[in-house]
């Protein structure tokens, strides 16, 4: 799970830029799966801004059955004979320009029919335009299925628990209020299987909706100390109807003051760079994010950053250490918030919060009081080398 901080808003809109959906179901459906038991297919022209999606089917695709992948009045039909528990297929959805807010149900995640021996599985991994993954917001019942961490900290795997032979156990996916670009649903079964052959197995993908499509794309954000300034460079990989920047400091990471605006080009499909110098940063550490303003007034705040007025030696040091288990210090050079995570040593991550200093240094509170022994932090933003440091809790 991600860490969880103050205030930290990551591309939040308050008003709404369209909207689009993708029909995978029976029910008045002009944009039909076809032919059936294809292993790929493109919708084109969704939503208004329109966008192309291309959904494309991998993995042990020669264990279909039912002629599917097709569309049922339930949503797109996945349908399989799977011989052993390693084996996956795959539905990867990309869209040609990343949405906001997308959501969809899986239905029939279940286990253990009288004729079967398997036990369904979903991992679910949303990536933004940058390729990093996208945690997503999971709805389901606790009493026919449960939820695990996958093998990256963002993917989440869906498992049935119960027999259900309606097919009728689900789950709800939202991605809220980040740019989804590409979303893969891997289907297969999990631990829980009695001997035997697997046989048959099936799960229903509903259609796909969501609320907006993201104006800019933004790739990165970052900031560097020179002398006694603050450096700000981020770069965009599109831009549509966009019409300025502004740029916002906070030395709480309560209040955000505009410090400076940059003109956008609104309208580019072309990777371009962008540059703000702050000349008088506050002392200590200042926290800076973006507001990206279109010509409609609607607005988007990038994720935070945290840049020390004058440079450490290192990305981060842990002090004091060992800790009390309560309250952690780091003190830095520039570090994006989001890109911290606290885990222990059997990799699972640990969700806190994170306050804000008047020194160069942030407090990491976890959400319970971690006991004695290893853990670490780790620091791996988009484009750098992931830095790890040891943590001992000692109580």
């Amino acid at each position: 799970m991600r860490g969880y901080f103050i205030l930290l808003a990551v591309f939040v809109s308050t008003l709404t830029f369209g909207q689009g959906g993708i029909n995978l179901t029976t029910v008045g459906n002009t944009t039909p799966w076809s032919p059936q038991g294809a292993l790929t297919k493109t919708f084109l022209d969704v939503g208004t801004p329109a966008v192309n999606v291309t959904a494309t089917v991998e993995g042990d695709t020669r264990r279909f059955n039912n002629s599917t992948p097709r569309n049922d009045s339930r949503g797109l039909w996945l349908s399989t004979s799977l011989g052993t528990p390693l084996e996956r297929v795959t539905v990867t959805f990309n869209f040609s320009s990343p949405v906001t807010n997308l959501s969809f149900r899986i239905l029939g995640v279940d286990r253990d029919l009288s004729f079967s021996n398997y036990q369904d599985r979903v991992a679910i991994d949303g990536r933004d335009a940058t390729d990093a993954g996208i945690t997503p917001e999971i709805s389901y019942n606790p009493s026919t299925a449960y939820l695990s961490n996958g093998e990256l900290p963002h993917i989440k795997n869906i498992y049935g628990f119960t027999a259900d032979p309606f097919d009728s156990t689900s789950a709800e996916v939202v991605f809220r209020n980040v740019g989804v670009k590409k979303l893969t649903l891997t289907f297969g079964s999990g631990l829980l299987v009695r001997e035997g052959p697997l046989t048959t197995q099936s799960i229903f993908i509903s259609s796909l909706s969501w609320s907006n499509v993201v104006p800019v794309q933004l790739i990165y954000f970052r900031g560097q100390a020179e002398s006694n300034r603050v450096r700000l460079n981020w770069a965009t990989a599109t831009e549509t109807n966009s019409d300025y920047f502004s740029i916002e400091r906070s030395v709480d990471l309560k209040e955000f003051l505009p410090i400076g605006k940059t003109t956008s080009l609104g309208e580019s499909r072309q990777r371009h760079e962008y540059s703000f110098l702050d000349e008088a940063p506050l002392p200590g550490v200042n926290y800076y994010r973006l507001k990206q303003v279109d010509k409609d007034l609607a607005f988007e705040y990038s994720k935070i950053i945290a840049v020390s007025s004058q440079s450490q030696a290192s990305d981060f040091v842990i002090y004091p250490n060992p800790s009390d288990g309560k309250t952690i210090k780091l003190q830095f050079d520039n570090i994006e918030l989001d890109a911290l995570r606290l885990v222990n040593l059997v990799g699972q991550e640990i969700p806190f919060e994170i306050q804000a200093s008047s020194t160069n240094s942030l407090t990491i509170r976890p959400f319970q009081e971690l006991r004695s022994g290893l853990y670490f932090i780790t620091y791996a933003a988009l484009g750098r080398n992931r830095i790890t440091q040891k943590l001992w809790v000692s109580q």
